[in-house]
Parts: structure tokens; sequence; C-alpha cells
């Protein structure tokens, strides 16, 4: 293919070819500015080029957004109030502390990202007790709001962080959220946990003056947990009766009585009267004496 010499650098030409391309050449050979020049083409194919760059492109976009992107976020409660931003893969990529003690506790502890979402839940409620949250004499309560959109996935992640939190003593309430609804309670600098809280107070009819002023998450749990408890109480099917046919508790016992005092009243009776017929089949000695009497006058 033919091309014109634009420029030179030494033995480096620029080359415009006859299809309108630039390209760089070296030559051995020296060329002038302007000469016509016959330019080898190489074997290589930019259409070609092009499609696996393309390719390559997407890939990375695919992979920093499953990646570098939160797929999910889950606010971890304990008292220090920590978000985790997760990706598709369930690696913690991001955290803020919602709340004074969340940012205290995230400040010391800077090794949460890249963990497994399920074992920064564990590490998060390990380094609260260490540092005094915990409480070694009442009931600690750790509440997860948390968002996602598979629930096959969802089932998955909360029987993963119940196994790493059940020996840690404390109540755990786990609770799933749209991802619009919580970014909503985000964006007015709310509480997912403490407003997640609130709305299964309500569910379950406790009175929102109860409850409406309350923002201690620890307080909400305890509350939830109790209203829980008095619904199991109350929601305790009756003892089944027995069946129609049967006598009613008690009155077969009562019956068994009935029979053994009318046996005895029997009994005493049948006494009676053995000792009545006795009486008057045995002739007493007056009506014998006189029957003998009678006899020897006639």
């Amino acid at each position: 293919m033919k091309g014109v010499i634009l420029d030179k650098k030494g033995k480096s030409y620029t080359i415009l070819t006859e299809k309108g391309d630039y390209m760089n050449r070296k030559f051995n050979e020296t060329h002038k500015v302007g000469e016509e020049i016959e330019v080898a083409m190489t074997s290589f194919n930019y259409k070609s080029f092009s499609a696996a760059a393309a390719v390559l492109i997407l890939v990375g976009i695919l992979a920093f957004n499953m990646l570098l992107i939160p797929y999910g976020y889950a606010e971890v409660a304990i008292n220090p109030s920590v978000e985790l931003g997760y990706n598709r893969l369930y690696s913690v990529i991001k955290t803020e502390g919602l709340n004074e003690d969340g940012v205290k506790l995230l400040s010391e502890n800077k090794k949460i990202k890249g963990m497994k979402i399920e074992d920064a839940v564990e590490y998060l409620i390990e380094e609260a007790d260490k540092k005094g949250y915990m409480s070694k004499t009442e009931e600690n309560y750790v509440v997860i709001a948390y968002t996602s959109k598979d629930g096959e996935l969802n089932s998955k992640l909360e029987y993963k962080v119940k196994e790493k939190t059940e020996n840690s003593g404390a109540d755990l309430t786990l609770m799933n959220m749209e991802q619009n609804k919580y970014s909503d309670i985000r964006d007015k600098k709310d509480n997912p946990a403490v407003e997640g809280l609130k709305e299964k107070l309500t569910e379950r009819n406790v009175p929102e003056e109860n409850f409406e002023d309350v923002e201690e998450v620890k307080e909400l749990a305890r509350m939830l947990k109790h209203s829980e408890k008095e619904q199991n109480e109350n929601g305790k099917p009756e003892d089944v009766g027995p069946p129609d046919h049967s006598n009613p508790p008690g009155q077969e016992k009562e019956q068994e009585q009935n029979n053994d005092d009318k046996g005895e009243e029997g009994s005493e009776d049948n006494s009676g009267n053995s000792g009545n017929d006795g009486d008057s089949g045995r002739p007493s000695k007056g009506n014998s004496g006189h029957g003998s009497s009678g006899g020897g006058g006639n």
C-alpha cells in the first residue's frame, strides 16, 4: 500500500497512507518529506483489537460493579451503630459509624474491610464486648437491619450471621429492608435499626406513645422481645376438653363415689331385712307356751 511521508525524525517517519491512516515507520534508507513510498502493512487487525478492548472494558465495569460498588448495606446496632456496605460476594467494602460510639469503634478497628459480612458482625460484637459496651449482668441485644434483593441469599446470610453470633450471649434480631426504604431513612439522618424496630412494634399493636420518643436500640429491642413473649403466651392453644360422650373432669370419680355410697346403703338395708325375717320366722317363747296350754285344755 502506498503512502506519503509527512515528517521524519532520524530514521523514524510519519506516513499518511492512501486509506487515510497515519502510521510511524523506521527505515534504514533515507527518504524525503513528501516522497511517496510503498508501505508494507502488518497483520494487525484493528477491528479485532477494538472488539477485544471493548470486551475488556465491559469485564472491568462488571468487576468494578461486583466488587467495588456496594450491593447492599447492613447496620449492626449493639450500642455502637455501624453501617457495613457489602458487595455481591458479601464482602465488606465500606464502613461508617452511625453514632458517636460507632465512629469510635471503627476508628480503633481498621481491618473490617475485606471481611465477609458475617465475620465482620462477629468481630464487631467481640470488639464491643472488649470495650465494655456489652453488659455482664443484663441481657444484651444486637439488631441488624440489612438490605438485599435475593430471598435465597437473604436466608443464607441470616443463617451465617446467626451461626457466627450464637455464642455471643446476645439476643439477635435480623430485619430485611427494601433498598429504597433503607436509603430514605439514611437520607433523613435517621437510624434504620430504630425505625425498623418501631415498625415491628406497631405491627404487634404496641401503643405508639409507648415508643415514639425512644431512640435507643437496646430499649426498643427489649420492648419488642417483651411483646413477642406476651403474644406467645396469650396465643397458646387452650386445653382440648374430653369428647362429648365422656364425663367432665372429676365427674368420673364423683360417680364412682356415688356408686360406692349406694352399695353401702344397699348392704345396710339387706342386713336389716335379714334380722326382721329371722325374728318373724322364729316363734317366741310366749307363743310356744300358749299353744301347748291351749292344746292341753282341749
